[in-house]
């Protein structure tokens, strides 16, 4: 490993110091948003989360699903988000638009937690009363039985802000805000080459965690921890040259190499781990020439190779994209992992009513495949004999952490975060302290405060 005296944590470890100053891999300027410590009490006190249930979720854009869930006129989903629900629903002119899951006539919640297709209209099962696609009242039972000044206020459904981007559909409560594509900077250049639209969901798990969601978020969006909570991906994953990028609106970036070992290990032979990354790009480890440290550039060139034999266009990828994790978050609570065969998405809700839980979601998209020799690697967590033809829509699986089934480093996390949450709330615990490669905490931390420091 790098001796201390050679990091930077204005710089850290650029993937590509030669990179142009325009190229996606190229190192963003560095935000000095210091190195904390950060006040424990947003953790866990019943004060600071309904301040952020009406400063912060009310203000941001929320992923609420897919275009692909509701593909035609008719069809919905529902959407939770602290103790607001949504309906998101596809109109007879085929627009995408979301509403209020709540009736402006007695507050009902209109339609229950799921997906589904409705026939002509939404209608409230409390007393009937009927909405239109697009959110205008259709029917009053009995409105007759009104005095006209008690029906002279607006009885459509009222609406948020709806905007899709690349098949995401996002909500936002502020009919001021800015748009949605302003608030992704550089993302969506960043992600063309993905063709993230085309891509449907071929795996959705989601469990309620014991601790705050933002204790889950911290976690997920560093490498810091890997070498003690994750030792078994050190032989392929170099948790400690990342590449960390920080971006308006509270967008991070961190570019992790995989087919590299970690320099905490030090091995000089080419270990298992990285043999089965060779294999599944057909390189024979025992005829290789090379070593350790040329592993990554030779998966990068056998990864083109057998895309080009699957008829995959890899063109338009960088080499560092073919074997690294280049994962963005999106303010406030997505984690968003970016790869050739495929994208994973870390969402992290709120609790409904406890500040030390919060509801986890894991989306893993691929696109569409009829050819079942093209896989994605095993690091995507897809179950082995996964559908990938996309032509069923993944159903939602629910797991409890306690009995494991997440995956192996899910379930590790899913320990430790429960212990994270005990300790902070601890008399001895003061405040949360940064290091550079915690940078990206940092930087989501500073943008929160300026949501909950905003009436």
């Amino acid at each position: 490993m790098a001796s201390s005296s050679d990091y930077d944590y204005r710089v850290n470890w650029p993937v590509n110091p030669d990179a142009p100053a325009d190229s996606f891999e190229s190192k963003a300027a560095f935000v000095d948003n210091g190195s904390g410590p950060i006040p424990k009490e947003r953790y866990y006190c019943p004060q600071w989360m309904e301040q952020e249930r009406t400063r912060l979720w009310p203000r941001v854009w929320n992923w609420a699903g897919r275009a692909e869930d509701i593909p035609t006129p008719g069809d919905f989903f529902t959407f939770r988000i602290s103790r607001e629900s949504f309906v998101v629903i596809r109109g007879e002119d085929n627009e995408i638009r979301a509403f209020f899951n709540v009736c402006p006539h007695r507050g009902n919640r209109l339609l229950g937690d799921g997906v589904g297709s409705l026939a002509d209209a939404i209608t409230c099962p409390f007393h009937n009363w009927r909405f239109n696609f697009d959110g205008s009242n259709d029917h009053v039972t009995d409105r007759e039985t009104f005095r006209e000044e008690a029906l002279c206020r607006n009885l459509d459904l009222q609406a948020v802000r709806c905007e899709t981007w690349e098949g995401f559909i996002f909500i936002n409560m502020d009919a001021n805000a800015t748009p949605l594509l302003d608030q992704l900077g550089p993302l969506p250049d960043h992600a063309a080459p993905y063709r993230l639209s085309d891509m449907r969901i071929m795996r959705r798990v989601q469990s309620v965690w014991d601790a705050n969601w933002k204790v889950g978020f911290d976690g997920f969006i560093e490498a810091y921890h890997v070498h003690c909570i994750h030792p078994q991906i050190l032989p392929t994953f170099n948790d400690y040259h990342s590449q960390i990028d920080l971006y308006p609106n509270g967008m991070t970036r961190a570019i992790t190499k995989f087919a590299e070992e970690s320099p905490r290990l030090g091995n000089n032979e080419i270990n298992p781990g990285l043999r089965a990354m060779m294999q599944e790009v057909d390189l024979d480890a025992d005829s290789f020439s090379g070593g350790p440290a040329d592993v990554r550039s030779a998966v990068q060139q056998a990864k083109r190779q057998r895309a080009e034999r699957l008829g995959l266009d890899w063109s338009v990828f960088l080499d560092g994209q073919l074997t690294d994790d280049w994962n963005y978050t999106i303010f406030p609570n997505i984690a968003l992992g970016l790869h050739p065969e495929g994208a994973n998405l870390l969402y992290f809700r709120p609790h409904s009513t406890d500040p030390r839980k919060f509801i986890f979601d894991v989306i893993i998209l691929m696109h569409p495949q009829q050819d079942m020799s093209i896989q994605p690697p095993a690091y995507m967590g897809l179950p082995e004999g996964a559908d990938l033809t996309g032509r069923e829509r993944a159903e939602t699986i629910v797991v409890d952490w306690r009995e494991g089934g997440l995956g192996e480093l899910f379930d590790q996390d899913s320990n430790l975060f429960t212990q994270v949450q005990e300790g902070i709330e601890s008399l001895g615990f003061r405040g949360s302290i940064l290091s550079g490669q915690e940078q990206r905490i940092g930087h989501f931390h500073a943008e929160l405060d300026r949501y909950m420091n905003t009436d």
